[in-house]
């Protein structure tokens, strides 16, 4: 089971840095909301990470 969670978080990883390098090439308003959405995941995956050591 803790396989799994490993596996989905680093693809949970991986599409959020997608939305962030894809994002920086789109010159709009697309293109922010797409990497404030992948950095909301990054946060996201950084405190589920951080929880069990606080």
């Amino acid at each position: 089971m803790d396989k799994g969670k490993g596996i989905l978080a680093a693809l949970f990883f991986v599409i959020s840095l997608f939305l962030i390098i894809k994002g920086q090439t789109i010159n709009n308003l697309t293109g922010i909301s797409m990497m404030m959405i992948g950095l909301l995941g990054l946060l996201i995956e950084l405190y589920l990470y951080n929880k069990k050591y606080v």
